[in-house]
């Protein structure tokens, strides 16, 4: 049971952390030669599965198309550098949850008699919003530092002007 709650907790802590990409998404990269230079772009792109027709007969193989969802900039860019993190951060939540449910399965079929689920829905959407508000107290205490920074700014640049006379 331990690691049950070990498990949720480090899913809540990472869903804490930043933004969570969506299922299916993935970083695609371009490059490009201007004048003799190879410049590498990167864009987020999200894969769905329809299923392909073919004359007369249905093909049982679902095709797969890709939808491009947000354009990221370059290696450097802080848009591409979040979203590694933000994939990053997907692909260990869904690697957590498949060890949440085999443990999960584990103990129910440890248990000879069958509990009843203690609201999962409600807890699960408690743990979320208790991400989103660990998420927001973040952003404002991060919103409250630039502000710092740019009284910082404004105060070292008013101070360094000489009054001026005509």
């Amino acid at each position: 049971m331990v690691n049950q709650l070990a498990i949720k907790a480090r899913i809540a802590q990472l869903r804490a952390q930043g933004m969570v990409a969506e299922p299916h998404t993935w970083i695609s990269a371009t490059s490009v030669t201007k004048k003799g230079k190879k410049y590498t772009y990167y864009r987020l792109l999200k894969g769905f599965r329809v299923k392909s027709e073919k004359e007369g007969e249905q093909c049982q193989k679902k095709k797969l198309l890709t939808k491009m969802v947000q354009y990221l900039g370059t290696a450097n860019s802080t848009a591409y550098k979040e979203m590694v993190k933000a994939i990053a951060r997907r692909n260990e939540i869904q690697r957590l949850l498949k060890r949440l449910e085999t443990l999960e399965k584990q103990v129910n079929a440890d248990n000879s008699q069958p509990r009843k689920a203690r609201q999962p829905v409600l807890t699960t959407l408690v743990m979320e919003l208790m991400a989103k508000f660990e998420q927001l107290q973040e952003e404002i205490l991060n919103v409250k530092m630039e502000l710092e920074e740019y009284k910082k700014l404004v105060k070292s640049v008013t101070s360094h002007q000489s009054p001026v006379t005509s």
